[in-house]
């Protein structure tokens, strides 16, 4: 766990019970190894997904025939179930479906009451709960749906962390998930259509964070323009002081090999250059043959990457209240003063964050009285924050202070 800040549980697999045990796991590993590790729930959304499967994976041919029904049954190698069987009347004769992050593609060929019949026009690999995304057809669902719902009652009674809510559209999906959590859990808006990139600013004013979710994202909208939209949503979130994490496919190649492809690792460093916050594993950790090695390679090459961009808290380019004004001085006096590190008290983690968003070469050592706060700042660059008891007086702040830098090797 010395390379890991958060696990995300992925709620489109499993049952509660097992996630229970996930978050018990985990939260035992933590405590004796003394390393506050958070917890984010990720939840379906209103998305398309594959049913169960009597067994796994299915090879799809190209060429070859494939059906979906309404009936819920244990799908094979011509037919699978789907979790919204509604969602097929949207289907329309010669419409594109695209399947675990778009690797599968079908057309669809007939369309009646009880199945859609579609052509596999690019095969693979498929298990069950994989996504199915159909980019032309604009749906109105409900959100959060039913078992979204579900999820977040269950989250928020075993106090995760972080939640993040899949298939967002618009603000108002981030308003209702709050009504149901409250603000005892951090809401990440995963973007990954376009009708959230349209609406970017005003979901991110909602949210506590943004996810670039990079593999249905590039099937909702043209994949060339992944790299310049991942650009544009990391660079707003900076701005606007809030975490941004990018996802999928970070090292898809090591799901088989033990080491990374040097595009993955060009990848990976053009991320962390933009000034993404936190990197995520998907498929290599949860179903691949390397994830502890996969877990080192993606951190060494953070790492690597970190140490050779610039500071970028010299901008004249944006408005800066009393507060933010104040962050940014501490990074330019820790510069030119080479300091070892800024330290910052914080009750709910916002001076942290205020003082990532110009992202100093200096570490920023939060000090925390609370462990729930320690855990949301897990996600936020260049942020190491340290449990300390409350503080009767401004000496002993700055004895604690000297004391964790003095720990922590700084």
């Amino acid at each position: 766990m010395n390379h890991v800040d958060v696990f995300r549980i992925n709620f489109s697999h499993g049952s509660h019970l097992e996630h229970k045990e996930d978050i018990e796991t985990l939260r035992r590993l933590s405590a004796s190894t003394g390393k506050n590790i958070a917890v984010m729930q990720d939840i379906p959304g209103p998305k398309l997904r594959i049913g169960k499967l009597s067994s796994e994976p299915i090879t799809l041919k190209r060429g070859g025939k494939f059906k979906f029904v309404k009936d819920e049954i244990f799908g094979d190698q011509s037919k699978a179930s789907v979790n919204y069987p509604e969602m097929l009347s949207y289907l329309k004769q010669g419409d594109m479906l695209y399947l675990a992050d778009g690797l599968i593609r079908m057309k669809v060929r007939n369309v009646d009451k009880e199945e859609v019949e579609c052509v596999i026009l690019e095969g693979g690999l498929l298990t069950s709960g994989k996504g199915i995304s159909f980019p032309r057809r604009n749906l109105t669902l409900k959100y959060p749906t039913e078992e979204d719902e579900r999820h977040l009652r269950f989250g928020c009674k075993n106090k995760v962390d972080f939640v993040a809510l899949s298939f967002v559209r618009q603000p108002d999906d981030i308003e209702n998930v709050r009504s149901i959590t409250g603000d005892s859990v951090s809401l990440i808006a995963k973007i990954e259509t376009k009708d959230a990139v349209q609406r970017l600013k005003e979901i991110l004013e909602v949210s506590d964070g943004i996810m670039v979710a990079r593999g249905d994202l590039g099937v909702d909208v043209p994949v060339e323009s992944v790299p310049e939209l991942q650009e544009r949503i990391i660079e707003l979130c900076v701005r606007n002081g809030k975490p941004s994490i990018v996802a999928t496919q970070m090292l898809e190649s090591m799901v088989r090999n033990p080491v990374p492809t040097r595009a993955e690792v060009a990848d990976i460093a053009t991320a962390v250059k933009d000034g993404a916050d936190a990197l995520m594993l998907s498929d290599e950790t949860a179903v691949g043959r390397y994830p502890l090695k996969a877990v080192i390679a993606l951190s060494n090459i953070a790492s690597y990457a970190e140490k050779r961009i610039a500071e970028r808290f010299e901008r004249h380019d944006i408005t800066l209240n009393h507060e933010e004004a104040v962050s940014r001085a501490a990074c330019i006096l820790a510069s030119y003063s080479d300091a070892k590190a800024i330290v910052t008290p914080t009750q709910t983690g916002t001076t942290a964050r205020r003082i990532a968003m110009f992202r100093p070469k200096k570490p920023i050592v939060a000090l925390c009285t609370d462990e729930a706060v320690i855990r949301k700042l897990k996600i936020v660059w260049g942020v190491y924050p340290v449990k300390v008891g409350k503080a009767s007086s401004t000496d002993k702040l700055f004895k604690d202070a000297i004391d964790v830098c003095m720990r922590m090797g700084i």
